[in-house]
């Protein structure tokens, strides 16, 4: 039969691996050493690989104290690099920002502006969050290396830096937050089902969400 031979074969999904809260709490004391460790925050803050990619400093309000999700870049081969809108509507995003969390921004930002005024011309000044010291954008492939590497000086096991987000849903979930406000959190598109169980998330139940991760990323993390 033509038609049965044609048909696709079922998709096996990765078995998905989480960090525990001890963990986290390795990974951002090595964070912390490293010129890079604003990412690790923010990946275990929930941004997918190719929203970390693409994030701008435009995109972080620091007056308001939010980020907002607005693109994505992500690896199209070795080498290349596409930008486009977040995959979904529900991908677009803006988010409160703990204490904890703006402050780490705060001091990598100071510390982007201070390495342009180094190089001067010779810094690419592109914008982006994820940079090297000459300002160049880190291709989504160069992302997923220095997690590995940062993930071996913690001293944890490695997990896909794509997992890391699904950490901070973890942590969500353990400490009560609704599932339909984790959703939103993470940009999920398809949060129906948690949708129907608990209320709409309003702004309220996203700062919520945002003071309790942050009691999960920031807190004392003597390990």
């Amino acid at each position: 039969n033509v038609a049965a031979s044609m048909r696709k074969v079922p998709r096996i999904r990765r078995e998905m691996a989480t960090y525990t809260p001890e963990e986290i709490g390795r990974v951002l004391h090595a964070a912390d050493e490293d010129r890079n460790g604003h990412l690790w925050y923010l990946a275990l803050s929930g941004l997918r690989r190719g929203e970390l990619a693409g994030l701008r400093w435009s995109d972080i309000d620091v007056a308001a104290g939010t980020i907002t999700i607005a693109r994505n870049r992500v690896q199209a081969g070795a080498g290349n690099v596409v930008e486009n809108e977040p995959k979904t509507a529900s991908s677009r995003r803006t988010l409160p920002l703990d204490e904890g969390l703006l402050g780490v921004l705060k001091r990598a930002s100071a510390r982007y502006a201070q390495e342009r005024l180094a190089l001067g011309e010779a810094h690419t000044d592109s914008g982006y969050v994820a940079v090297n010291e000459a300002g160049e954008p880190y291709t989504p492939d160069t992302l997923t290396r220095m997690w590995h590497k940062l993930a071996k000086a913690a001293g944890v096991r490695p997990i896909r830096l794509h997992d890391a987000r699904h950490s901070c849903r973890t942590a969500l979930h353990l400490r009560g937050v609704p599932l339909a406000v984790i959703a939103k959190w993470l940009g999920h598109a398809d949060a129906a089902t948690t949708a129907r169980i608990y209320a709409h998330s309003q702004d309220e139940a996203l700062r919520a969400a945002s003071a309790t991760l942050g009691l999960v990323v920031t807190s004392d993390r003597n390990v």
